[in-house]
């Protein structure tokens, strides 16, 4: 399976509302497997859909972050129902790689959605993975982390990432 470009912060798609998927077919299966390979070999936690440049309201997560045992899984059209509590923690994204920050999550979440077969899904989460559940929903909203950072902090890590991306290009 070919692994998936990921692309960067700068690219407008990142910043688009995802839309629903109508329709789950073996084209979509493979998409899903597919960045299945790309979260492996990134390595990551997460991947949406529109950071592989589709704007498709898909993401595929590792639910067994916290545990010895990766648990990839792919959730569509998801939606949060419930978020509780609140906790300061670190993240990073592979679409701004080399950039982390202290960022303000729900604490726990429930989270419903579609796996690939067309089954409707709920997940419980906390801690880690509550935070990667957000992280995905936000940019399936066109959201990315730093955009939860203070005005002044975001404009740092903004201006860290475009040196790096220049420094790279010479």
């Amino acid at each position: 399976m070919p692994l998936l470009t990921i692309k960067n912060c700068l690219d407008p798609v990142l910043r688009k509302t995802c839309l629903p998927i109508e329709n789950i077919d073996g084209e979509l299966v493979t998409l899903a497997e597919n960045m299945v390979e790309t979260i492996r070999a990134a390595p990551g936690v997460g991947l949406a859909a529109n950071q592989i440049g589709l704007a498709q309201r898909m993401f595929v997560i590792n639910i067994g972050v916290e545990t010895d045992k990766e648990n990839l899984i792919t959730v569509v059209n998801p939606e949060i129902t419930t978020m509780e509590g609140n906790e300061l923690g670190e993240e990073g994204c592979l679409s701004i790689p080399d950039v982390v920050a202290e960022v303000n999550r729900a604490s726990q979440i429930e989270i419903k959605g579609y796996d690939l077969d067309g089954n409707e899904v709920h997940y419980e989460a906390e801690g880690y993975l509550a935070r990667a559940f957000q992280h995905e929903m936000d940019h399936l909203n066109g959201i990315l982390f730093w955009d939860n950072l203070a005005k002044m902090k975001r404009d740092i890590l903004k201006r860290k990432f475009k040196k790096k991306i220049k420094e790279q290009d010479a």
